[in-house]
């Protein structure tokens, strides 16, 4: 096992990305608790609720726009060891994978509509049983990973 963090961060870039999506998901919030005040006004529920119903989606919308992409971009890592792909990934609870390369099956490299304005793609690679996803790469910088992993696996003489 190694005992290093995997050295491979995710770019700054991204930052953006992740504030993008952070305001559409905001807009949700702000919808529900627009519903709430609806109904507090409608059926005369107490009115400090509004107070509630007005600072929540505040909070979160401050939240997930200005902290959130932060602390995303410092808690994804991935590194390609000789026989390995390590993968790490956590806010609070980190949590660390190890993927053999013998194991691997396929690889997909994900972009939608948002993450090719913003140059962005993710890279899924399957096992027999499990699914590992390494998210917010940049575009070139998913392709190389992919290669090198499409290598590796060609590479890899096994009965398995």
């Amino acid at each position: 096992m190694y005992k290093e963090m995997p050295t491979k961060k995710l770019d700054e870039s991204v930052i953006r990305y992740e504030r993008t999506t952070n305001v559409i998901e905001s807009f949700f919030t702000l919808a529900f608790f627009g519903v709430l005040m609806f109904l507090t006004v409608r059926f005369d529920w107490p009115k400090w609720l509004m107070a509630i119903w007005i600072s929540l989606p505040v909070a979160d919308f401050l939240v997930s726009v200005f902290l959130l992409p932060y602390l995303k971009l410092k808690s994804v890592r991935y590194e390609m060891h000789p026989l390995y792909l390590e993968i790490m990934h956590g806010l609070f609870f980190k949590k660390r994978t190890l993927i053999p390369i013998e194991r691997i099956q396929h690889v997909v490299v994900k972009e939608g509509p948002l993450t090719k304005k913003y140059g962005i793609q993710m890279i899924e690679v399957f096992t027999a049983g499990t699914e590992h996803e390494i998210p917010l790469l940049l575009k070139q910088e998913a392709e190389e990973l992919r290669s090198q992993l499409i290598e590796r696996i060609k590479a890899v003489k096994s009965d398995v």
